[in-house]
């Protein structure tokens, strides 16, 4: 068969109205498209023009910062600001190069890019701009000693500003930023220098205003190049794509004509050998015809003999012939005319789409034959499972199915077997149970995969074994016997035994065995079932541990303590015994689990645990009660005595730090003990008892032991009446506070005081602070109280200083609440900025246990109040830690020698040595030193010999009120009147 001619080509009808609008749409989108793509490209333009006039603004920046330093360096102004803002501005400088350089070959031509250039421009520009505030004080400006340096920063920043209309004119807002960030801050400090000239303001208005004509003139000039080379560029690129499209459509052309011409000539070929092939086939066709006519009517009748029907398909009239149908699925044969219609509506839906493929795979010629497996609807109701078989046995000359036939069976009752025996399959491999069939005479048939997980048995070591023959199971041989026994007798058992895995490790299993009997009733197999009690057993003793035992240390729990209390008071009044009961609580635990987090906790709960069973006790008789809380029962203990050893060595114990993931933890421990018979006879009424003793204890600061006595109970309703009061205190102002001076020894002047605080109680007088203060740390308080008082100390600072009386530095002790709320470098700045007090005449008082409960980040900030200006004082110095390694790393200013070391410093070397030891090593650190409890002039002698810094004490004053404190400095500073508020 030879190729035709190729159809003429038709003539282009007119469009019609959708495709019309569709035209229009795509020309809409290519248009938007274009415009985007072009607004990308000005934008690159207009980031690679500032990049490269960041080039040379960078060294005219760098020229200028380096004469404006030349300029001011003979001035008043600071020489540390002059270098500090040089560093800073060159800074900026290099990295905004390095960046630029960095991020040329980036830019995607996003607003962003060219937002993110100009941002980097405008940082030296606002860092230029603020040296007109920083070096040009309102009280200096055209002053004789500065108006050079003056003239030249206005030279330069003038220069600067008209070199970026050039550098910076492809963007609009970055030069008038620029010139803003530049100008901006030295015109506004002239103009308010100079309110009276109305004329200087309006020359500096036209200055600004010609700068902004001249930026907006050359901007339009930049922005036309940049749009004139954006649309140069993208017309180069536009023809040389053009180019390319129409060379490369050139060579497919050849290539099509190439293989048209091959194409005809092999099917011209295929022609040839087709008409040769067809003569050749039509004498055996014919003879083939005879034959298959016989062989039709044998299969005729073959298949009237069986369940299988014949289909024929016409694919070119869509009729078919088929036979048996009406036995097999309950239709007519006329039913079936059209083959693949008819077939699409009695076909479950699921199912179609199979045929359709398994039909398209055949003709494809993917697949040698068709076959399908399908559900198809009985003429009944029912659906059926239907196989279908067939191929292709008449093709086109171009390969296209005339003709194909097959057959067509019921499979239904063979496909539920199969299902039937799939599920049974998959339910014996898969079950959670270990499952094994055994024959008539008890030997293994099968085992699943489950039975040899449990056992460890493989299926091939026990086949054809019996329950006994196995050498692991000899122990239960008598309980095999039994069972047999049952299963003959009942045909069931079930039960609980122990067995023994292959490795020899004991288990518990139960076991579950009933027998299968055939339809005579006769037993041909046995189907068992085991299950391994394994977790069961160990969950439910997990289950009773926890019931009585905490979980985080392994100790007693509440439940277990009562138990054990009860059987010890028990056996105390049998033998006519003495028992105690000591209530534990750990001091300072609740802010590290806080602020550390409660892992941390936990691990720090189990050390706490460890080291109080190292102490010798009995570990049955400790427990866990509550979060921080345990519990100890001493059976048969002696007196008073021989517990408050015990007790004290508890607590020392717990007074050494806990080292934890790099952090050295702080606890301490209080402790409240009952004792039977003395205070109480029964489990309840002592550990009431020992709950208010441990409550005192805590009272008392912690890290002490107390026995219950008869007055606790009324102590701990006037302590609740007490810390009530204390609550309306605060909202009552009922709080005041006192000073006592520190005296400079160098000029024998008060130069700074320490706050105290008291307490005006309406009904029991003025209350000195171990009254309250340990109460309103246990209750929460003293943050309240501490931000108060450090408050009005702030306050009269500054009226202090305001009277002129001198820059006289107040004190403040801090708490470890205040420290554990993490807020205090944002209180001091609050009630500096409140008060208006400058930071160095602020001094807050710490102890060495505060910053050891979180050092690191106690350190820090500290560090951040140091740098604010206020001075920090290490106080009671001596009596803590007191380790150099530490100090060191202590970021404080003053040491106070607690007065321990000053009561007897004139009677002991020992004291003496130390105080002096201190000193020195204060000096040598670069910090001062102030002596507390100085009462004599001796005490002053010596440690003006020492080289002390300042001391403080009766010596000097007493604690007083704020008027009487300000007579003492008036009369320091030889005041009569109250001089100015």
């Amino acid at each position: 068969m030879g190729l035709g001619k190729l159809p003429n080509k038709k003539p282009a009808r007119p469009a019609s109205g959708a495709e019309a609008k569709s035209l229009e749409e795509s020309v809409s989108t290519s248009s938007e498209l274009h415009t985007s793509k072009q607004q990308k490209a000005v934008i690159r333009a207009q980031c690679q023009h500032l990049t490269s006039g960041v080039k040379s603004m960078n060294v005219l920046e760098a020229l200028a910062v380096v004469a404006v330093l030349w300029a001011y360096w003979s001035t008043p102004v600071p020489r540390v600001w002059l270098v500090s803002w040089t560093v800073a501005v060159l800074g900026l400088v290099a990295v905004r190069l390095g960046w630029l350089l960095a991020s040329r070959a980036g830019y995607g031509g996003g607003p962003r890019d060219l937002w993110r250039v100009s941002l980097s421009i405008l940082t030296t520009a606002v860092c230029m701009g603020s040296a007109g505030f920083l070096f040009n004080p309102t009280d200096t400006i055209l002053s004789e000693s500065m108006l050079y340096a003056q003239l030249t920063m206005s030279s330069l920043g003038t220069g600067l500003s008209i070199l970026a209309l050039a550098a910076y004119s492809s963007h609009l807002p970055t030069v008038l930023l620029y010139q803003t960030c530049l100008l901006a801050p030295a015109c506004v400090q002239l103009v308010l220098t100079h309110d009276n000239e109305p004329a200087l303001a309006a020359m500096l208005v036209a200055t600004l205003g010609f700068l902004f004509i001249t930026a907006r003139r050359i901007n339009l000039t930049t922005h036309q190049a940049l749009d004139l080379q954006t649309s140069n560029t993208a017309l180069i690129d536009y023809l040389d794509r053009a180019r390319a499209n129409a060379e490369a459509l050139n060579e497919k052309l050849a290539e099509e004509i190439m293989e048209r011409k091959e194409a005809r000539r092999r099917l011209q070929e295929a022609n040839d050998r087709l008409e040769s092939m067809v003569s050749d086939r039509t004498h055996a066709l014919e003879q083939a015809n005879k034959e298959l006519s016989a062989t039709g009517e044998r299969l005729q009748l073959a298949l009237d003999a069986s369940n299988i029907g014949l289909w024929d398909w016409d694919l070119q009239t869509g009729t078919n012939y088929h036979t048996n149908f009406d036995r097999i699925l309950g239709y007519e044969s006329e039913y079936f005319r059209n083959f693949f219609g008819d077939l699409q509506q009695l076909v479950h839906p699921d199912d179609f789409p199979n045929i359709r493929r398994a039909m398209v795979a055949h003709f494809k010629g993917e697949t040698d034959r068709y076959h399908a497996l399908y559900r198809l609807r009985h003429a009944k109701g029912p659906w059926c499972w239907i196989e279908d078989e067939g191929r292709v046995v008449e093709w086109s000359d171009n390969g296209r199915a005339l003709r194909m036939i097959g057959t067509r069976r019921d499979i239904t009752a063979t496909r539920e077997a199969q299902e039937q025996q799939r599920l049974a399959a998959t339910v014996f491999e898969n079950a959670p149970e270990g499952i094994f069939i055994l024959d008539r005479h008890f030997r293994f048939l099968a085992v699943n995969a489950r039975f040899e997980q449990i056992t460890g048995f493989r299926e091939s070591e026990v086949l054809g074994l019996t329950m006994t023959d196995n050498p692991h199971m000899e122990r239960n041989r008598d309980v095999y016997r039994g069972i047999t026994l049952a299963l003959r007798r009942s045909g069931f058992w079930e039960g609980e035994i122990s067995e023994r895995r292959r490795n020899g490790e004991p288990f518990p299993e139960w076991l579950q065995i009933s027998s299968v009997l055939d339809e005579k009733q006769r037993v041909i197999r046995y189907v068992g079932m085991l299950s391994d009690l394994t977790s069961r057993k160990e969950t439910e003793e997990r289950v009773q541990f926890l019931s009585n035992y905490d979980r985080l240390t392994g100790l007693p729990n509440r439940t277990l303590f009562r138990e054990r209390l009860q059987r010890a008071l028990t056996l105390a009044r049998l033998n006519r015994e003495k028992a105690a009961l000591l209530m534990i609580d750990l001091d300072r635990f609740k802010p590290i689990n806080e602020s550390l987090g409660h892992e941390i906790g936990d691990r720090l709960l189990k050390q706490a645990a460890e080291r109080i069973c190292s102490c010798g006790v009995n570990d049955e008789n400790l427990a866990r009660v509550g979060g921080d809380e345990f519990t100890l029962v001493l059976e048969d203990c002696g007196g008073e005595a021989q517990i408050g050893v015990l007790c004290q060595k508890l607590i020392n114990m717990m007074k050494k730090p806990f080292l934890i993931d790099g952090h050295e933890l702080l606890l301490g421990a209080s402790i409240g003990i009952s004792v039977f018979p003395s205070t109480a006879q029964e489990a309840q009424a002592m550990i009431n008892q020992a709950e208010m003793a441990v409550h005192q204890a805590k009272r008392g600061g912690g890290n002490n032991f107390q026995f219950y006595r008869m007055g606790m109970q009324m102590a701990s309703v006037e302590q609740l009446a007490l810390e009530t009061s204390l609550r309306k205190a605060i909202f009552k102002n009922e709080f005041v506070v006192h000073y006592q001076p520190k005296m400079d020894l160098a000029s024998d002047t008060i130069s700074s005081v320490e706050a105290l605080v008291r307490w005006q109680h309406p009904t029991m007088g003025l209350l000195p602070p171990s009254e309250f203060i340990p109460l309103a740390e246990e209750s929460g308080l003293i943050s309240a109280i501490g931000e108060l008082v450090l408050e009005r100390s702030c306050r009269q600072a500054r009226q202090w200083h305001r009277r002129g009386l001198g820059d006289i530095r107040v004190s403040v002790n801090l708490s470890a609440h205040q420290f554990r709320k993490g807020n205090l470098a944002d209180v001091v700045d609050r009630i500096l900025h409140l008060t208006e007090l400058p930071a160095h005449l602020l001094e807050l008082e710490l102890t060495e246990s505060l910053i050891m409960e979180d050092m690191e980040q106690n350190i820090a900030l500290l560090e951040r109040l140091r740098e604010r200006g206020v001075g920090l004082s290490l106080d009671d110095f001596g009596t803590g830690y007191s380790s150099l390694n530490y100090l060191k790393r202590f970021p404080v200013d003053t040491l106070k020698i607690d007065r321990t070391f000053i009561t007897d410093l004139d009677h002991s070397p020992e004291d003496a040595a130390i105080t002096r030891a201190i000193i020195e090593m204060a000096h040598s650190l670069s910090m001062s030193v102030v002596a507390e409890g100085v009462e004599t002039d001796r005490h002053l002698d010596i440690l003006r010999d020492m080289g002390c810094d300042s001391i403080q004490g009766y010596l000097i004053s007493r604690p007083v009120a704020e008027d009487q404190l300000l007579t003492l400095l008036k009369h320091q500073h030889g005041q009569v009147g109250d001089g100015p508020a």
